[in-house]
């Protein structure tokens, strides 16, 4: 594994941010005539590792519109450099890292982890509520299908000292441990599902 390049990458990525949570990269490429299984092929540079991590978890019929139990999905997706912080970062007590390679990581924990970026059925932006400002409430309430407590939710942005009248963002709040995720990429659309990228900060574990 080529760590320190990743994390050279995970560095240029936080520069790139703002002091807020969310990271608007406007990389969205509206509809694909595909699955969400073939549609992360077609980008190496992002997802070369999720596929990586999705396979080893025994997960491609759920992304491939293959698992009769759940057709359609929404998958807050974890990029490259969010697995490789998550990896680099695992250590044990003598300060090793302990999954050089994807496949050191245990199957189920990959499962459990996968699964709680998934939910099961297809939700774009629109489909989320307000989170009331100010607050850590509002927004939608959705059970991952992990199981994990999910709160997502919108949240407008101020413009030249105007309030709501900036880019509208798209957030999640991890119920159980408190952690507040952000969305660099919305509404990407496959046939059997929907993609929200998740930003370059985030550390695959998070949720």
């Amino acid at each position: 594994m080529k760590l320190q390049y990743f994390l050279f990458l995970f560095i240029l990525g936080l520069g790139a941010c703002d002091d807020d949570y969310f990271h608007d990269s406007g990389l969205a490429n509206g509809r694909h005539d595909c699955t969400v299984w073939e549609y992360l092929h077609t980008d190496a540079y992002n997802w070369d590792s999720t596929i990586l991590v999705i396979e080893r978890a025994g997960l491609v019929d759920l992304f491939d519109g293959k698992d009769p139990a759940c057709p359609e999905i929404t998958f807050f997706g974890p990029t490259n450099i969010s697995i490789m912080q998550f990896m680099y970062k695992t250590v044990d007590n003598d300060d090793k890292v302990m999954y050089e390679r994807i496949e050191d990581i245990p199957v189920e924990m990959c499962r459990k982890m996968l699964l709680s970026h998934v939910l099961p059925k297809k939700m774009m932006k629109k489909d989320f509520d307000y989170e009331n400002r100010g607050t850590l409430e509002g927004g939608t309430y959705i059970q991952a299908l992990s199981g994990t407590e999910l709160r997502v939710f919108r949240a407008k942005s101020s413009y030249m000292g105007i309030a709501d009248i900036g880019a509208e963002s798209l957030g999640i709040h991890a119920l159980v441990n408190g952690y507040i995720v952000g969305i660099a990429s919305a509404d990407i659309e496959m046939n059997n599902g929907i993609v929200h990228s998740l930003s370059y900060t985030y550390q695959f574990s998070e949720l």
